[in-house]
């Protein structure tokens, strides 16, 4: 996990999970980070594989009310909450090589038939708050986000731009560079000695003319 801020460069490097366990970046992690930045544009360099829906909704919810404008910068992966939290930008940039996944909330339960019938009911209120955050971002029907969360859906980055998750693609690539011609260098004695064949063949011709 890196996490850190530069109100310098005006970035937050957030790379790893996202919730209130070890090394994980937790909701009051972000938030101290963002108050340091005191209303300036902020871009946040993101790699993250999700974690806490609830700590991921929180830091949704301090980019939708910060003042200045914010960019996220998506390196490799972007998926679970931490898409949540890319939707909360301004401007979402992601690499041509990152993947960006999104699905339905799902958890880790113990109890009886009564609490798993409650916590299913708590996992589709998160659904929703998700496919919302997602729909204000896209312009996408709610039905249709909670299909492809059901399905798991994986994006490659012109995929995720297509359907408005993204604002721009990022390309990785080597630049391209005009081929440099070698130098021909032809020593004094080879020139010589393609200057005599030259003068036969000329020769040649000229007697069977």
């Amino acid at each position: 996990m890196k996490f850190e801020t530069n109100t310098t460069a005006g970035t937050i490097t957030m790379r790893g999970g996202i919730g209130d366990f070890e090394n994980h970046i937790s909701a009051d992690d972000f938030l101290s980070a963002l108050s340091e930045h005191a209303g300036e544009d902020v871009t946040i360099l993101l790699d993250s594989e999700g974690g806490s829906v609830t700590d991921g909704l929180s830091i949704y919810n301090a980019i939708m009310q910060y003042s200045g404008n914010i960019t996220v910068h998506i390196d490799a992966i972007c998926a679970s909450i931490a898409t949540v939290i890319a939707c909360a930008a301004d401007r979402v940039v992601m690499n041509s090589n990152a993947k960006f996944m999104i699905h339905r909330a799902w958890t880790v339960a113990m109890g009886n038939s009564v609490e798993f019938r409650s916590m299913a009911d708590i996992l589709e209120l998160m659904d929703a708050d998700i496919a919302s955050a997602y729909g204000d971002k896209t312009d996408l029907p709610e039905d249709e986000l909670l299909g492809m969360m059901e399905a798991e859906t994986w994006m490659s980055a012109e995929q995720a731009y297509e359907l408005g998750f993204i604002d721009e693609i990022n390309q990785i690539s080597r630049k391209t560079k005009e081929p440099q011609k070698k130098a021909e260098v032809i020593s004094p004695f080879y020139a010589a000695v393609a200057e005599a064949s030259a003068r036969r063949i000329r020769m040649r011709l000229k007697s069977d003319s």
